[in-house]
């Protein structure tokens, strides 16, 4: 009898043990290396286990550790310019190699003296396209860009026509940026008044590479639209619109012309 407690204790220990071990075996250190095509290290890649907040980034080598990773788990490893890569660990190091994201790099941007690809710019650019305000439900294009380029401030008071800023405010008259249309000076009135469905992109010139090419007129910042042109392409048709119906909750009864002479 006085054997009993010693064989339960016995087995739980050896159960505990084979817990541990499996919990052990299930969750290990996951490490890795990140590179370029060229073989170069990416520095601040970020590798995260899905559907977990367990993640890091990459050092100067371009190497990184991640513990308490299971087994069998999806890695996800992005970096800003390069295509988001989904990795499944097996419990060897990786070597994973980042591809250049082409969509992003290629885009093209209005700047003032033409149009470039992203992947080329120098300067302080953002750039806004019809797909994103075109579903907004607002008055004018000034209230539909708010919120949608970082920097990019909108001031919206009741009974005045919004006024937009990106480069500070100053004390001497206005600090509105300069406004061209297809190549033409405009202002904040003509913008907001654009329809949405007509523009095919909105650049905003923020640093002081505007004012080499429009001159001190573009001290606060230069906002470039591009409408839509014809393009060589199969013909597309879009429609856009909407229907209401009103019906008067109380109609007021006339008198005749009789009835209004006893009066």
């Amino acid at each position: 009898m006085a054997s009993i407690p010693s064989v339960a204790s016995s087995t739980a220990a050896n159960y505990l043990s084979s817990v541990a071990y499996a919990i052990q075996q299930q969750a290990a250190e996951c490490s890795g290396t990140i590179v370029d095509a060229t073989g170069e290290p990416i520095i601040g890649a970020s590798v995260v286990v899905q559907g977990t907040t367990n993640g890091t980034i990459t050092d100067f080598d371009g190497k990184f550790t991640l513990t308490d990773v299971p087994k069998g788990a999806v890695l996800n490893v992005s970096f800003i310019g390069y295509t988001t890569q989904t990795i499944k660990w097996e419990g060897q190091p990786l070597n994973i190699t980042l591809k250049e994201d082409n969509k992003v790099l290629d885009e093209v941007v209005v700047v003032g003296y033409g149009t470039q690809k992203k992947v080329n710019l120098t300067g302080s650019v953002a750039s806004v396209s019809s797909e994103d305000i075109k579903d907004r439900v607002q008055t004018n294009v000034l209230s539909a860009v708010q919120g949608t380029v970082p920097g990019v401030t909108v001031i919206s008071r009741p009974g005045s026509t919004p006024s937009i800023n990106f480069r500070g405010r100053g004390n001497l008259g206005t600090s509105e940026p300069l406004y061209v249309i297809d190549g033409t000076i405009a202002d904040a009135t003509f913008f907001s008044n654009l329809d949405p469905n007509s523009i095919e992109s909105i650049s905003f010139l923020k640093d002081a590479a505007s004012a080499a090419i429009y001159g001190s007129r573009a001290a606060y910042g230069v906002v470039l639209v591009t409408t839509k042109q014809g393009k060589k392409e199969k013909t597309n048709i879009s429609y856009s619109g909407y229907i209401a119906l009103n019906n008067p909750t109380y109609k007021p009864k006339y008198v005749n012309s009789a009835q209004y002479a006893e009066l």
